[in-house]
């Protein structure tokens, strides 16, 4: 708890931080995913991945960015996405994952960040100090949707739902 002379500021996110609470979001995808479990292995595999940001900024609202699998020598089972002339057992599964951040802080706390605290020292000088707390499950995963989007994805790669 802050002491009079300290003040907890609910500051933007920094870029940094905002990495750190994507990587850890990108974490829970690939957690989620069933078909990255390490029994599985592939002789043929495609993807790409889109990291679309929604700003509050007139100048730039909206920041978009694909990274798409791209074959190499080193790496030949991976192949351009979609792949080409997939096999009939071929499968195409897609997630999206979207946050809205309200709070600063409470992001901090969620995922073990730092806050930011102003401190008075006895001369009447001010610094920011950085207070890290542990993750705070309590609060939950926020304002966070996790949407199968593996219809859509079997759609744009053309790939035909599995029979069963």
């Amino acid at each position: 708890m802050p002491t009079g002379t300290e003040k907890v500021v609910n500051k933007a996110l920094s870029g940094l931080e905002l990495k750190d609470i994507l990587r850890q979001d990108f974490e829970r995808v690939l957690g989620g995913e069933g078909l990255l479990s390490d029994y599985i292995a592939y002789g043929r595999i495609s993807y790409d991945i889109t990291l679309r940001l929604h700003l509050d900024n007139p100048m730039m609202p909206e920041s978009k960015m694909t990274i798409a699998s791209k074959p190499s020598h080193d790496r030949p089972t991976i192949e351009a996405a979609p792949l080409v002339a997939p096999s009939a057992e071929a499968v195409a599964a897609g997630q999206n994952l979207h946050r809205s951040i309200v709070s600063p802080n409470e992001e901090r706390l969620r995922h073990g960040l730092p806050l930011p605290v102003i401190t008075r020292g006895p001369d009447g000088t001010t610094q920011t100090e950085q207070v890290k707390y542990p993750p705070q499950p309590e609060l939950g995963a926020g304002d966070m949707t996790l949407t199968d989007t593996t219809k859509e994805t079997r759609e744009a790669w053309k790939v035909p739902a599995p029979t069963t």
